[in-house]
């Protein structure tokens, strides 16, 4: 092998191992694409949603002393045997976030929020349903079309007020 082969040869090795390994490594950029304006608007809106809902849930935690899935457990059943079905379900889905596999969380989640389902009007319980997503206006205009169809419905317009309040 000539000199100038084996330079050729060894430029060419080099310039390979330099070149980036598209094919090889995951991409951890995400790109939004959008064909649409204020997409990105909602995003950091969804994100905002979020925030406060976890907010919400870590003051809460903090008011019962919750500090692992079976505490977030037992203050959800306090609720549950007082009938306060929407808080219990606050403190089963915590229970549930804390440890995924607790499968005691699930299933008294499941079993309140059909309990609920079956004991509320329908448009308070997807009033409810929006509020627990963090979805104010939402919740707000389904406690609005309750009170509406059902005038003496106390408990949605106290619910109403709590949501406008905050």
């Amino acid at each position: 092998m000539k000199p100038s082969d084996f330079l050729k040869l060894t430029i060419t090795l080099i310039s390979i191992c330099l070149l980036p390994a598209t094919g090889l490594a995951e991409d951890t950029n995400i790109i939004f694409k959008h064909d649409r304006t204020g997409v990105a608007d909602e995003v950091n809106k969804m994100k905002d949603f979020d925030f406060e809902l976890q907010e919400r849930e870590r003051d809460r935690m903090k008011e019962w002393n919750v500090e692992d899935s079976a505490d977030a457990l037992k203050v959800g059943d306090v609720y549950f045997e007082k009938g306060e079905t929407e808080d219990a379900i606050i403190f089963y889905g915590i229970a549930i976030k804390i440890d995924p596999a607790n499968t005691e969380a699930h299933a008294k989640y499941i079993d309140a929020r059909n309990m609920e389902k079956e004991n509320t009007p329908s448009h308070y319980h997807q009033a409810m349903e929006y509020w627990r997503k963090g979805m104010k206006d939402k919740a707000v205009d389904e406690l609005i079309l309750e009170i509406k169809e059902n005038p003496d419905n106390e408990e949605a317009r106290i619910k109403l007020n709590e949501i406008e309040s905050r």
